[in-house]
């Protein structure tokens, strides 16, 4: 059982989240007006075709923008998971919650062999130097050659401008996807795989660059292979004073290793249709934690479909260590996902068991201080995280977001759009 003190801590905790809820709200009211009572408008209602009813709704094509800098982590995580959800419900609605502008080099570029896939959000000091080092690309070796598709996750800066300004005048094939909901690096990544034309992915944060070769020696690899992913050695650097730091991605392709801790970047080279087989980056860890682990959690997906993926030994790209990294917030709830990672991925740690180490923490701290058997310990971190789900579930359920969402699903029935739906 849990400890008293912390399941009263537990409930405490709750019970504040609960009550300044509110407050979020007051947030959502934007969100809301602009897209999900819009959304509801219908303007046929007498037409029995879901096509043509889902015509008849309007949505305003522009970014929305919540201000949530007094607002603690938790109740942004909130804010992100109703994004997300009006996300998807904009898509399932036939809108597509993005804005696409590319210039005429992506236009002429029919069948690109790799898609790069940039995530920006509030980087507009890195950018350039970004953008910079994709177009100076060696593609010679690479068949119909690569395009760029730049997803902006609603910056605030000025980033998508300068993306703008930059396709207007480059010969790079480069797309601007502007979201109109920040939803986070998975969400944002997997618009990307959405949107690719091409059989494989490069993941490349706006913050980071690559080398000339680096995009050649990863396709000439992944190519001539059967690899789910191929990656190499990247080289750490301090933006203040440029020095080099250590190496990351080092090691060989080792599940066993990879059980025990994180060890391999995102900036790696993917075939796009086994991301697509896998359901792409996980977009619900941001419930257990804060974004950055998406990439680890992809890696362990990809480990546990039993896909194989290559190292190749030498440095290709650069990885940028700034104080605006999002990992700094990321390392704050590791152990919360390595707690759910035990959980999701429970084939590949009890085939590594013998691990002192598991998903980046000692197995100490993965079973806390009790002195309980894997099986006891797994009850015991569901029973926690039921426990949060249920004061989640009470606060959404509460939100004008599930009342509208009853709403919509009420006129879908009357259509006769769908036959049983369950309307709390």
């Amino acid at each position: 059982m849990i400890k008293t003190e912390q399941h009263s801590q537990l409930l405490l905790e709750q019970v504040i989240l609960n009550s300044r809820h509110s407050e979020l709200l007051a947030n959502q009211t934007e969100l809301n007006t602009n897209y999900l009572q819009n959304s509801l408008i219908l303007e046929h209602h007498t037409n029995n075709s879901e096509k043509n009813f889902y015509e008849s709704t309007k949505i305003a094509p522009k970014p929305l923008k919540i201000k949530d800098v007094n607002l603690t982590i938790d109740e942004k995580r909130l804010l992100y998971i109703s994004r997300l959800q009006a996300a998807q419900l904009c898509e399932k609605m036939g809108n597509l919650p993005w804005d696409i502008k590319s210039n005429s080099a992506y236009e002429l570029c029919e069948k690109p062999s790799i898609s790069v896939i940039i995530t920006l959000y509030n980087y507009s000091e890195y950018i350039y130097e970004c953008l910079e080092s994709v177009s100076q690309t060696d593609i010679i070796d690479i068949p119909g050659g690569i395009e760029v598709l730049v997803i902006d996750d609603c910056s605030t800066d000025n980033s998508a401008n300068l993306v703008l300004e930059y396709l207007q005048q480059s010969q790079l094939p480069i797309c601007l996807v502007s979201k109109w909901f920040n939803t986070g690096l998975a969400d944002a990544r997997n618009v990307g795989l959405k949107l690719a034309r091409s059989p494989y992915i490069f993941i490349l944060d706006a913050d980071n660059w690559i080398y000339p070769n680096c995009l050649s020696v990863l396709f000439e690899k992944i190519n001539s292979s059967r690899y789910a992913a191929v990656y190499s050695e990247i080289q750490k650097f301090d933006h203040q004073t440029k020095q080099e730091m250590n190496r990351i991605s080092c090691y060989e392709w080792d599940i066993y290793k990879l059980v025990k801790q994180p060890y391999i970047d995102a900036m790696a080279m993917f075939d796009k249709n086994i991301l697509l087989k896998l359901g792409g980056y996980s977009t619900e860890l941001i419930e257990y934690g804060w974004f950055g682990w998406d990439d680890y959690d992809l890696w362990l997906k990809i480990a546990q479909s039993n896909y194989s993926c290559k190292l190749i030994p030498t440095v290709l790209s650069r990885y940028r260590v700034h104080a605006e990294s999002m990992i700094n917030t990321t390392n704050k709830y590791a152990l919360n996902l390595a707690k759910y990672f035990c959980h999701k991925f429970v084939k590949l740690a009890n085939k590594y068991y013998t691990s002192d180490m598991l998903f980046g923490f000692p197995k100490s701290e993965i079973y806390l201080e009790l002195n309980l058997s894997p099986p006891q310990t797994q009850n015991h971190f569901i029973f926690q995280e039921l426990q949060c789900a249920y004061a989640q579930i009470a606060a959404m359920e509460s939100s004008k977001f599930w009342k509208l969402r009853n709403q919509w699903f009420k006129l879908k029935k009357l259509l006769g759009l769908v036959k049983d739906v369950e309307i709390i």
